[in-house]
């Protein structure tokens, strides 16, 4: 794993990022969230705003990040400053490869599909800015 990608339950924001990571560069992302329940289903709205995109993932469970991915991360990139707060303080040592992406990612949970596909463009733009 080069590529680490951090949000809260990992069944939005991160899948969707870590696919469109992926689909770029072949692979080389993973993603996790801060408090995720380990095991979830992806949203449904961001499986249909992935597949419009041409990416599934569909077969996305979540889980919560563990010390050993944060380790292992070449590259970490949290969806809100938040996130960056929370893994910089329980992982001082490694602070200098947590970075929020982009300006960071407005949380779609629950929100209807356009709002999905806004958050997924979105990411998409950052995304496709990593080297």
């Amino acid at each position: 794993m080069k590529v680490l990608f951090i949000c809260t339950g990992n069944t939005c924001r991160s899948p969707m990022a870590e696919g469109f990571y992926n689909k770029k560069h072949g692979e080389g992302a993973r993603s996790a969230g801060i408090y995720a329940e380990n095991g979830a289903l992806p949203a449904a709205n961001a499986v249909s705003a992935m597949k419009m995109h041409g990416i599934d993932i569909s077969a996305h469970r979540s889980a919560q990040v563990t010390p050993e991915e944060i380790k292992n991360a070449e590259k970490i990139y949290t969806m809100t400053e938040g996130h960056a707060v929370i893994l910089r303080e329980a992982f001082p040592e490694y602070k200098d490869k947590i970075n929020v992406l982009g300006k960071g990612i407005s949380d779609p949970f629950g929100c209807d599909e356009e709002t999905y596909l806004k958050c997924a463009d979105e990411i998409k733009k950052y995304v496709d800015e990593l080297k």
